[in-house]
C-alpha cells in the first residue's frame, strides 16, 4: 500500500496527531482526574525551541511520559518560555565541568584536539596504524567527543588510553610539524620536562576512572524507570563515593601518585554538589525515600510526614490511611516472601503497581499518584529534541514545524506495535471518518 505525500502529511497533521493528544487528555480527565506534571525544555535549533510533555501514574500499569506539544519561539532565552528548575543530571554534569577546571591538563581539549587532528586526514590515520603495529597495540579509531553530549567524554578518553603509547610516539615523531596546541596540551614542547609529559597520562587515567562514577549517576538519573523517590538516595550515594575517594586518596588503581590537583578536583566536586543539592533531612526528597518499598515495609509515621510535607493532608483521610498502611504491609510481606531478590529488582513504580493490583488503597493511591507524577529529570523532554534532529535532517530541511510536531506526537505517544495499532484504528469509527474526510486537507478548510 502506498499514498501520496500530500495525503500522508494531512493524515499525520490532522488525524493521527490530534488523536495522539486526545488520548492523553482522555486518560487524565476521564473518571477521577489523575495528577500530572508538565515538563518543558528548549532547543537552540533556530527558533524551534519548545517541547511540552506530561508525566502521570496509573495504578494498573505504572508511569507514563507523553508529549503534548512542540512549537516555535523566537526568544532565544529559555527562561522567557517558562520558569526554570534544577535538573539533577544537569547538576552532576556541571559538577564535572567545574571540577575539571582544577586540573592543569585540559582533558576535554586533549580529546577534542587529538580527534580533530586525525578526523580530517586518512594519511594521518594510516601513520597512526603503523605506530600501533610498532608498539604492538591494536589500532582503534579515535572517538569524537561532543561537548553538549554529557556521556561522550569518558568513552573518548578510554579510547585514547587504549592507544596512548602509540599516540604519544606518533606526535613526538612529528617534531616541529606537530600542531602547536597539541604540543602544549601533551607537554611535548622543549620547555616541558618528562615529568610534565607523564602527568598528562596521569590526569587522563584519573579522569577515565572518576568520570565513570559521574557517568553511572547520570545514567541512573536519566533512566526512564527512575522516580523522584530515589533522587535523594542517588545523590547522597554519589557524594559519599566522592568523599570516600578523597579521604582514602584513591584516584584509580593505575594512578598511583597522589596529586594536589586531583585532591582539589574532588574537593571542588563535593563543594559544588553540596551547593546545588540539599543533603539535609529538611529536603522534601529525603522524606520520600520510604516510598521506594525497597525493604517491603511502609510505616504510618513516614506516610504522615510525606503527606504533611507535600500539603496533601486535605486530600486524604488520615484514619483510613492508617488502616491502608496496615493492609499494605501485610500484602507487601506476602509479595516479598520467597522472592526477595525479584522484588528488589523491580523498579519503584512496578512495586506500587503490584501492590495496587492486590488491594484497593484509595488514600495511598492519591498520595502515590501525586508523587510518581513528578519527573526525576528532564531526560524525556531532552530526548524529544534528539528525535527532532533525526526527523529534521538535511534531506528533510523543508519540513514545516507542524509536520515535525505531528510526527513526534505519533512516534512518542503511540506505543503499540503496528498490528495492534491497525486493529485499534479499525475499531475507531471517528478516526476512520476523519481519515476519509476531505476536511483533513488544509486547502479544503480555507
Amino acid at each position: 500500500m502506498s499514498i501520496g505525500r500530500t495525503k500522508a502529511e494531512a493524515l499525520a497533521k490532522d488525524v493521527l496527531a490530534p488523536k495522539a493528544v486526545a488520548d492523553v487528555v482522555d486518560v487524565l480527565t476521564s473518571g477521577k482526574p489523575l495528577p500530572f506534571s508538565i515538563q518543558t525544555d528548549a532547543s537552540n535549533k533556530g527558533n524551534r525551541k519548545m517541547s511540552l510533555a506530561v508525566q502521570y501514574f496509573r495504578p494498573e500499569t505504572g508511569i507514563y511520559n507523553k508529549m503534548l506539544d512542540f512549537g516555535e519561539n523566537a526568544d532565544e532565552k529559555s527562561k522567557k518560555i517558562c520558569g526554570q528548575g534544577n535538573c539533577h543530571a544537569h547538576i552532576v554534569h556541571n559538577t564535572v565541568k567545574h571540577a575539571l577546571d582544577q586540573l592543569s591538563v585540559d582533558v576535554e581539549n586533549v580529546v577534542l584536539k587529538v580527534y580533530g587532528h586525525f578526523s580530517t586526514s586518512a594519511k594521518r590515520r594510516e601513520s597512526l596504524k603503523d605506530f600501533c603495529n610498532f608498539c604492538d597495540v591494536e589500532f582503534r579509531e579515535i572517538l569524537r567527543h561532543v561537548t553538549t553530549r554529557w556521556l561522550s567524554l569518558n568513552p573518548a578518553i578510554s579510547r585514547l588510553m587504549q592507544s596512548w603509547t602509540a599516540l604519544r610516539s606518533y606526535f613526538i615523531s612529528l617534531g616541529e610539524e606537530c600542531p602547536r596546541q597539541i604540543r602544549a596540551l601533551l607537554k611535548l614542547s622543549e620547555a616541558s620536562t618528562e615529568e610534565d609529559a607523564d602527568n598528562v597520562e596521569v590526569y587522563l587515567l584519573f579522569s577515565n576512572n572518576i568520570l565513570s562514577l559521574f557517568e553511572d549517576v547520570v545514567k541512573k538519573l536519566e533512566n526512564d524507570s527512575t522516580t523522584c523517590v530515589e533522587l535523594y538516595s542517588i545523590m547522597s550515594t554519589f557524594k559519599q563515593k566522592l568523599t570516600q575517594r578523597r579521604d582514602d586518596q584513591f584516584y584509580g588503581y593505575l594512578t598511583k601518585t597522589g596529586q594536589g590537583e586531583i585532591s582539589e578536583f574532588l574537593n571542588t566536586a563535593i563543594s559544588y554538589i553540596e551547593k546545588w543539592f540539599d543533603f539535609s533531612e529538611d529536603n522534601w526528597l529525603f522524606s520520600l525515600q520510604p516510598l521506594s518499598l525497597h525493604h517491603g515495609m511502609l510505616s504510618f509515621s513516614d506516610t504522615e510526614i510525606i503527606t504533611n510535607k507535600l500539603n496533601l493532608i486535605q486530600k486524604v483521610s488520615m484514619d483510613e490511611l492508617y488502616d491502608e498502611c496496615t493492609t499494605a504491609n501485610s500484602i507487601l510481606k506476602g509479595l516479598r516472601e520467597g522472592a526477595d531478590d525479584e522484588w528488589k529488582s523491580k523498579d519503584v513504580a512496578a512495586r506500587w503497581v503490584a501492590l495496587f493490583q492486590v488491594a484497593n488503597l484509595p488514600n495511598m493511591l492519591s498520595i502515590i499518584s501525586h508523587i510518581l507524577s513528578i519527573p526525576a529529570s528532564t531526560g524525556y523532554v531532552e530526548r524529544i529534541f534528539s528525535r527532532m534532529s533525526n526527523k529534521w535532517s538535511d534531506s528533510r530541511n523543508r519540513c514545516s514545524v507542524e509536520l515535525i510536531r505531528s510526527e513526534l506526537l505519533i512516534t512518542l505517544n503511540f506505543e503499540q506495535s503496528c498490528s495492534e495499532f491497525y486493529w485499534i484504528c479499525l475499531k475507531d469509527k471517528q478516526l476512520l471518518s476523519a481519515a476519509r474526510s476531505d476536511k483533513k486537507y488544509t486547502y479544503k478548510r480555507k
